[in-house]
C-alpha cells in the first residue's frame, strides 16, 4: 500500500525525515540566534531534533528544530500556551520561552538540502525522568492530578491553529484503517480492527456531545519529571508538540493508555490515574461510558503507527518499534476485560461511586476455629444456626465476593440482601456521608424520607401511592396485617403450602417454612404455589378449599400474602392468570392482596421490577424488604391512600427508625445504582445466559431435574435414580460448591431445589464459575 494522503489530513509530519543537524550546527544556531554557548546533548524525538545545552555559567536550556513539515502556527500555538499556563497557573511547572537576538519567539534556519526550519529555545527543568514506567500505584493518581491541574490552566486558552488535524489525537482514530495492511500479523490485525469498529460503533457518535478544549495531548512518563528525591511527585511537564484542540477525555485516555503498558492488571492502574484526574476535574457520564473504548484507541495508535512508520523509517526501527510487543499484549489484556465490568469500575472510583479501598480484616488472633464456634454458641444461643457443613468466618465484602477469614474468596450466589454488590461503595458512601450529619427519629421533618417515598411510589402502578418506612421486611408484612385486618374486619390468612413472610410473632405464624401445617393457627390456611406439576392446573391453585376452610374455623380473609418469587415453595414465576385468579377470589371474599416483594422485588427477575407484574394485579399492599438498603435495615409498606387513612383512625403507626435519614440515604443510593449500573437488565440478560448454561449441564446429569425462576433467582430440582426428589444430595452439592469457592443454598418445602440468588451485578463469568463448580460437584458426589 502506498502512503496515500487524504485531504484535510495531516500524516505528513510522521513520514517526513527529521531534521539532521550536526551537533556543530547547532551551536552556532544557538550562538548567533540566541546567543547561547554551551555543551550540547542530543535528546530523544520521534519527528524533531532536541538538544539540552548547557551554559558557561551553569544556564540549561532546551533547543527544538522542528520537522520541516512543521506548521509554524501550530509552533506559535505551543508557545503562547506555555505562556498561558505560566498566567494562569504559576505553580505548574512548564518550560519557558527564550527570545532570540531579535526578539522573536521562533527563529527560521536552513538545512544544506535546502530544508527550512523553525527553531525555538525553551528554559531545561530541573528534576528527573521517571526511572521506569510506575509498578506500583506512586505515580498513577499524581498523572491524574497533574493532567486535570493542566487541563484546568489551558481551559480558557485558543489560538486560530488549534483545530489542525493530528493523526496522534484520538478523535481522528477511524483514519487508522488506512495503515492496517502495515501491521504483518494477521491476529494483531484482527486485534485493531475489533477495537477500530468498537470506536466506530460506540465513540463517533458522541464526539460533538462530548467536551472539548485545547490539551496536551501526550502526558505521558517521557514528558514529565519527578521531584529526585520524591518519584511519585511531578515537578515539571515538557514536550507539548502534541497540542490540539480534541475531547477534553481524550486526554485523560492517551495518559491511562500509556501507563498501563506492560501491566498484568490494567483496570485497576487506570482507576487510579481517572480517580485522581476525576478529585480536580469531574468527569461526566457520557464521557466515562467510551472510557475503555478511548484507552483501547490510543493503545492501537501507538502499534499501527509504529508499523507504519517503521516502513518509512526503517533506520530508526528501535526507537520506533521500543516496545511495540508490550503494547500488543496489553491490547490482548485490555479486550479480555469486560468492557461493561470495567466501566463499572471507572463510575465507582469516580463521583458516583468513588470509595477507598478496604484491606481485609485481620485474622483473629489467639483463637481456633472451634472456639468460636462455642462462644457463638454460648453468647447467641442455639436459634443463631450456620450454613453450610463448614460454616464460613467472612470478614469481607466486595460485589459478588465473600473474603473469609484466611484470606480465601468465594463467589456469592446466594444472598440477594445485597442487592447491588457487598459493600458497592456508592451505598457505602451515602450511608456513610448521612451518618457524619444526621441521622435520628422519623418524628423531624428531612428531605431523604420524602425522596425516597417518591422514588418508591413512582416505580407502583396507581392507585400505590403511600409509603410507609419500616426497618425489615417481618415488619413490613406485619404492617401489612394490621392494615389488612383494620380495612376488612376479618380474621383470616391465606398462604401458599410452604412460604415464609417474617420471624415476628404474627408472621411467624404464616410462614410455613417456619412451622408445620400441622401446628398453623385455625386463622391461617394454605394453597399452592403456581408449580408446573399440578397446582395451577387447579382452577383457583386451592383457594376455593382454603378459603372454606378458614369458614370452618369461623374466619374470613383479611388477606392473602404471597412472596412473589416463591422461593420458599422451590422458586417460580406467576404464570398468566395465576395472580388475577386468586386476587378475585379473595377480594370477593373481603381480603386484601398483598405481594411480598422482599426477595424477588428490585430488578432481581429481570423481566420486571416487581414480581407482580407478571400478572395483570394491582395489589392493595406491597411490601419491601432487605435488598432495598442493600443491607442497611430498611424496609416498606406501599398501599392505597384510603388503606393508611383507616390505619391512622384506627390505631396509627410509628416506628423510630423507619425511614431514618441514614436508612433512605442508602435506598436512594441501591435505586441509583440499580439505574445507573442497568442492572434490571443486567439480571434480565446473565439471568438468561446462567439458564442458558445451567440447561446444557441439565442434558448431561440426570439429578437434575426442573430449573426454574427468572432473572437472577434461579431454582432447580435434584432427584435421585428414581426420578424422587433427593434432598441429601442437593444438600450434597451445595457443601461441594461451598468448599470449591461458590456459596449457593437449597430451598423447598424439603431443601431439594437448588437456590441460586446472586446479588444483580452478577455477570457472564460469575455464571461461567458458578457452572463449572456445579459439574465438578455432579461428577465428584
Amino acid at each position: 500500500m502506498t502512503n496515500a494522503k487524504h485531504e484535510n489530513y495531516r500524516d505528513d509530519l510522521l513520514e517526513t525525515q527529521s531534521p539532521s543537524f550536526t551537533i556543530e550546527q547547532v551551536k552556532d544556531f544557538a550562538n548567533e540566534r540566541f546567543g547561547l554557548t554551551g555543551k550540547l546533548f542530543p535528546l530523544n524525538s520521534e519527528r524533531d531534533q532536541n538538544f539540552r545545552i548547557s551554559t558557561e555559567v551553569g544556564d540549561q536550556f532546551v533547543i527544538k528544530i522542528a520537522n520541516s513539515a512543521e506548521d509554524p502556527a501550530v509552533i506559535d500555538m505551543q508557545l503562547k500556551a506555555l505562556e498561558y499556563i505560566a498566567n494562569v497557573d504559576p505553580e505548574l511547572s512548564v518550560p519557558k520561552v527564550l527570545l532570540s537576538r531579535n526578539g522573536a519567539a521562533i527563529e527560521q534556519v536552513q538545512a544544506e538540502n535546502g530544508t527550512k526550519h523553525y527553531i525555538r529555545v525553551l528554559s531545561y527543568l530541573p528534576g528527573a525522568p521517571p526511572m521506569e514506567y510506575p509498578t506500583d500505584l506512586a505515580l498513577l493518581r499524581p498523572m491524574g492530578a497533574c493532567l486535570a491541574r493542566l487541563a484546568l490552566a489551558l481551559r480558557g486558552f485558543f489560538h486560530p491553529a488549534a483545530n489542525y488535524e493530528l493523526l496522534w489525537d484520538v478523535k481522528h482514530f477511524s483514519k487508522l484503517r488506512q495503515y492496517l495492511p502495515h501491521v504483518n500479523d494477521a491476529n494483531h490485525r484482527e486485534l485493531a480492527t475489533y477495537f477500530l469498529d468498537r470506536f466506530d460503533r460506540n465513540v463517533l457518535p458522541l464526539i460533538t456531545k462530548l467536551r472539548a478544549q485545547i490539551v496536551h495531548n501526550d502526558f505521558v512518563p517521557d514528558n514529565i519529571l519527578v521531584a529526585e528525591n520524591d518519584p511519585g511527585r511531578i515537578v515539571g511537564i515538557i514536550d507539548f508538540g502534541d497540542l490540539t484542540h480534541t475531547l477534553l477525555i481524550v486526554d485523560l485516555a492517551t495518559t491511562s493508555a500509556r501507563m498501563l503498558v506492560g501491566h498484568s492488571e490494567p483496570v485497576g492502574k487506570a482507576a487510579e490515574i481517572i480517580t485522581g484526574y476525576h478529585e480536580l476535574v469531574p468527569l461526566e457520564d457520557a464521557e466515562l461510558s467510551i472510557l475503555y473504548d478511548l484507552i483501547a484507541a490510543r493503545l492501537t495508535m501507538l502499534a499501527v503507527i509504529a508499523s507504519w512508520r517503521v516502513t518509512i523509517h526503517p533506520d530508526n526501527r528501535e526507537y520506533i518499534f521500543g516496545d511495540i510487543e508490550e503494547i500488543w499484549l496489553t491490547l490482548e489484556t485490555w479486550r479480555a476485560q469486560d468492557s461493561a465490568d470495567v466501566t463499572r469500575k471507572f463510575f465507582r472510583v469516580c463521583g458516583l461511586w468513588e470509595l477507598e479501598e478496604v484491606d481485609a480484616m485481620p485474622k483473629e488472633a489467639n483463637e481456633t476455629f472451634q472456639t468460636h464456634l462455642s462462644r457463638r454458641a454460648s453468647l447467641l444461643g442455639p436459634c443463631t444456626y450456620l450454613f453450610y457443613k463448614h460454616p464460613l468466618h467472612i470478614v469481607r465484602g466486595e460485589g459478588v465476593w465473600l473474603y473469609d477469614n484466611d484470606g480465601n474468596r468465594y463467589l456469592d450466589a446466594y444472598n440477594n440482601v445485597a442487592q447491588v454488590g457487598h459493600c458497592h461503595p456508592h451505598v457505602v458512601n451515602a450511608i456513610a456521608n448521612q451518618a457524619r450529619r444526621l441521622n435520628t427519629s422519623t418524628r423531624y421533618m428531612h428531605r431523604l424520607i420524602l425522596e425516597l417515598a417518591e422514588q418508591i411510589t413512582n416505580r407502583m402502578p396507581e392507585p400505590l401511592s403511600v409509603c410507609m418506612f419500616v426497618c425489615s421486611g417481618s415488619e413490613a408484612n406485619e404492617l401489612a396485617w394490621q392494615m389488612s385486618r383494620i380495612v376488612s374486619r376479618n380474621t383470616g390468612v391465606l398462604i401458599t403450602k410452604f412460604s415464609y413472610h417474617g420471624s415476628t410473632a404474627a408472621t411467624t405464624q404464616f410462614s410455613t417454612e417456619k412451622i408445620s401445617q400441622e401446628k398453623l393457627p385455625t386463622h391461617v390456611q394454605t394453597l399452592f404455589a403456581p408449580t408446573s406439576d399440578s397446582t395451577f392446573r387447579k382452577p383457583d391453585s386451592g383457594l376455593s378449599s382454603a378459603l372454606m376452610a378458614l369458614n370452618e374455623q369461623g374466619h374470613q380473609p383479611a388477606m392473602l400474602i404471597l412472596d412473589t418469587g416463591f422461593v420458599s415453595d422451590g422458586i417460580y414465576t406467576s404464570p398468566k392468570g395465576y395472580l388475577n385468579t386468586l386476587y378475585a377470589k379473595t377480594r370477593n371474599a373481603g381480603g386484601l392482596c398483598v405481594a411480598d416483594e422482599v426477595q424477588a422485588g428490585f430488578g432481581r427477575l429481570g423481566q420486571h421490577f416487581w414480581g407482580f407484574q407478571f400478572d395483570d394485579v394491582i395489589p392493595d399492599i406491597v411490601t419491601l424488604g432487605k435488598p432495598m438498603g442493600n443491607g442497611h435495615p430498611l424496609a416498606a409498606v406501599l398501599t392505597r391512600p384510603e388503606i393508611a387513612e383507616a390505619l391512622a383512625l384506627e390505631s396509627g403507626y410509628f416506628n423510630t427508625f423507619g425511614g431514618n435519614p441514614v436508612s433512605c440515604a442508602a435506598g436512594l443510593a441501591v435505586l441509583e445504582v440499580i439505574e445507573k449500573e442497568a442492572l434490571q437488565r443486567n439480571a434480565l440478560e446473565v439471568g438468561q445466559y446462567l439458564r442458558d448454561r445451567l440447561a446444557e449441564v441439565q442434558k448431561d446429569y440426570p439429578m437434575l431435574s426442573e430449573l426454574r425462576g427468572s432473572g437472577l433467582l434461579q431454582g432447580m430440582d435434584i432427584v435421585n435414580s428414581a426420578g424422587a426428589l433427593d434432598p441429601e444430595m442437593a444438600d450434597n452439592i451445595m457443601n461441594h460448591m461451598r468448599e470449591n469457592g461458590v456459596l449457593i443454598g437449597t430451598t423447598g418445602e424439603h431443601a431439594q431445589t437448588l437456590k441460586i440468588r446472586p446479588p444483580i451485578v452478577f455477570q457472564k463469568e460469575h455464571a461461567d464459575r458458578l457452572v463449572a463448580a456445579l459439574r465438578k460437584a455432579l461428577d465428584e458426589l
